[in-house]
């Protein structure tokens, strides 16, 4: 195969989880697509023959031009090393976060973390990279990465949604609810169901092509719902990470998750999980 060719073929493969990636991160959909079209100017121009795995290559690259953009954007120190020291009283957080608490608010109190600790989080607690990953591509030791995680996860999880989850029957109720209006293309009954100002975030794998990552407000959700209603048809309720959410299967293994954020009797805040990274770590069960 002509080299050029494979290396479209590649980065197209590996374009969308690129994607979810930068998207996480950075937290701006335009900057995500910035980001991985530079990545793919310099995936051309490199010299693949020394590449053994491009999908690494690619995240490192990526994850790198994200922390430049954040450091751009905001005056923080360069290095690990030099990051400030945890809040007195502040514990190191060892345990990664759960799906559940990966809300739409996690990703604005990301902006009070570093970049360092922003791309150790993310990558480890959202896309399960190992921490001797994460200190390769952030030039530190993977002690002082997994320490940046937990500062990262710390503040998020001191900085949580101050609103308290529904009571696990009630998320069930009204997930299933949803579910049952998705699926009937029921547009009051959607709207019962999503706050006003509900949004949804998406790996680029569970959207067509074109379409946002995050979208905002209960009219385009649903919207969108409605046009994804033949996905709706093949979802059911599942258990995901102990909390109530839906599942789309094939041959035997979820190919995309729905993970909802419930208070108040309606749903706030869900997340179309489908990047094989992130379901890889999400616990499913019917």
């Amino acid at each position: 195969m002509d080299g050029a060719l494979e290396q479209a073929e590649v980065f197209a493969r590996e374009r969308p989880h690129l994607l979810a990636v930068a998207f996480r991160i950075l937290g701006s959909e335009a900057d995500a697509q910035d980001v991985v079209q530079e990545a793919w100017t310099r995936y051309v121009r490199a010299d693949t023959t020394g590449i053994r795995n491009a999908q690494a290559w690619l995240t490192t690259v990526v994850t790198r031009l994200c922390l430049d953009l954040l450091r751009r954007s905001r005056e923080l120190p360069r290095r690990p090393e030099d990051l400030p020291p945890v809040a007195a009283g502040g514990d190191p957080q060892e345990v990664a976060l759960l799906a559940g608490e990966l809300t739409e608010a996690v990703t604005v109190v990301l902006d009070e973390l570093t970049p360092p600790q922003r791309v150790a989080f993310v990558l480890h607690d959202v896309f399960g990279m190992p921490f001797e990953e994460i200190a390769r591509i952030l030039g530190t030791t993977p002690g002082s990465a997994k320490k940046l995680g937990s500062r990262a996860r710390g503040r998020l999880r001191r900085a949580a949604d101050p609103r308290p989850d529904a009571d696990p029957r009630e998320a069930r109720r009204v997930v299933g609810a949803f579910l049952k209006a998705a699926q009937e293309g029921d547009i009051d009954g959607l709207i019962a169901v999503l706050h006003p100002d509900v949004t949804r975030t998406a790996d680029p794998q569970a959207l067509p092509p074109g379409a946002a990552q995050r979208v905002r407000g209960v009219r385009t959700v649903v919207a969108e719902t409605r046009a994804l209603r033949d996905n709706a048809r093949r979802a059911r309720l599942a258990t995901i990470d102990g909390r109530p959410g839906i599942a789309i299967w094939a041959d035997g293994r979820p190919r995309t998750a729905l993970i909802f954020r419930v208070a108040d009797g309606r749903i706030v805040h869900y997340d179309v999980v489908a990047d094989p990274h992130r379901l890889a770590r999400l616990h499913i069960e019917d």
